[in-house]
């Protein structure tokens, strides 16, 4: 192998493909980077045997060549090597990277050990299951995707006992898709309606359980904006492609709980007010709720919500009144004020509306308005209120 790339361009490939690399690798090969260099350019790949990711950089290739050598060493010395274009290399067995280090300031040059290529794990190109063509039905910059991440994901269960509720539930149907994610405390669903185009083999609808580590790589991966092509989602895998990158990773086992069962149908009160005047006074009388159950308490009446908390460890109590509409007779609720912060956090901007039926029925939390095509809400469940 012999090749010269920009630095710039080989830390931005490393740096898509190293949080795949474990930090406890099951295998000694599983730290390293494979690099495989062929006339078209470099494609990087890592894994942990879980999650597996590859992405396509340019280069100028010589030679073309296949080694493994180690990830975070590598990526240590592309990211502090000033801009520049480099020189990598094997020699006799080893990566040689060297290069310039600016004007007036000299050459470097660094000698790593390889492993050999063919001890590291292949990612498949292609999986049988589901596939669904992003371009073609319309949502190909994915940012949408990663708004259903977003506002879904920050619900799951940290209870490592019961695996499902760690992941997000992903179902495709042919009128829409859906993301699911619940705690058993508080829940979030967010759909988009579709027509159906550029999906392959789907029947009458596909649910999967994506694992929190994918949801996390596939925001951070479309935050760069990256083009969202296709997504094959099979029985125990799914395979997203995003522009020159590529994540394969395995799925939770199911099924999953049936949420469906515990979403409230008869909630007949309604409270709308501003997420701007709520979400901060939440947070300010959270202060004073108390540590163990981070409890705030609100009173609903016809034009108000008052909103209080206590705390007897510190002995203190805070009290406030923002406006609301409310549609109902009086009514006292209780909830845990940090799982009722995140839910208006994902609202962002405009009012949040609140379909309520008594002091221990689940809220049903949703935006006042919704984009076209679009529909979420959170589902909160109450406390008993403390004196």
């Amino acid at each position: 192998m012999k090749l010269s790339v920009d630095r710039g361009e080989l830390w931005k490939g490393i740096s898509t493909v190293l949080d795949a690399v474990p930090s406890k690798p099951a295998q000694p090969v599983l730290s390293n980077l494979l690099l495989d260099a062929d006339e078209g350019g470099i494609t990087l790949g890592a894994t942990d045997l879980d999650l597996s990711m590859s992405t396509r950089i340019s280069a100028q290739i010589d030679h073309t060549g296949r080694v493994a050598v180690p990830a975070r060493t590598l990526a240590e010395i592309a990211r502090e090597w000033p801009e520049s274009v480099l020189n990598v290399s094997v020699e006799d067995g080893r990566l040689v990277v060297s290069g310039s280090l600016g004007p007036k300031k000299g050459e470097g040059r660094y000698s790593l050990a390889t492993a050999s290529p063919e001890e590291f794990p292949e990612m498949p190109d292609a999986i049988d299951g589901v596939m669904v063509d992003f371009e073609e039905a319309g949502i190909s910059d994915g940012q949408l995707l990663r708004s259903m991440i977003d506002k879904t994901s920050f619900a799951v269960s940290r209870d490592e006992t019961r695996p499902v509720l760690n992941g997000v539930l992903w179902r495709l149907e042919v009128e829409h898709m859906a993301m699911v994610a619940t705690d058993g405390s508080r829940l979030a669903e967010f759909k988009h309606r579709w027509n159906g185009s550029g999906i392959d083999g789907l029947g009458e609808g596909t649910e999967v359980i994506l694992p929190p580590q994918v949801c996390s790589q596939i925001s951070k991966l479309l935050e760069g904006s990256p083009e969202l092509k296709k997504v094959t989602v099979g029985s125990s895998q799914v395979l997203f492609e995003l522009g020159e990158t590529r994540l394969l990773s395995r799925l939770i086992e199911g099924p999953y709980v049936d949420y469906e069962q515990v979403v409230p149908r008869e909630n007949d009160k309604s409270l709308t007010v501003p997420v701007e005047e709520m979400l901060p006074a939440v947070r300010r009388v959270s202060i004073l709720s108390s540590s163990y159950t981070h409890q705030v308490r609100m009173s609903l009446s016809d034009d108000s919500v008052e909103l209080n908390a206590s705390s007897q460890e510190i002995g203190g109590e805070a009290r406030e009144q923002i406006p609301g509409e409310y549609e109902g007779e009086s009514l006292d609720l209780a909830y845990n004020a940090q799982y009722l912060i995140d839910i208006l956090r994902k609202m962002g901007a405009g009012n949040a509306v609140f379909d309520l039926k008594d002091s221990v029925t689940a809220a049903i939390v949703r935006p006042s308005v919704q984009a076209e095509g679009e529909e979420s809400y959170y589902l909160l469940m109450p406390m008993r209120p403390s004196s």
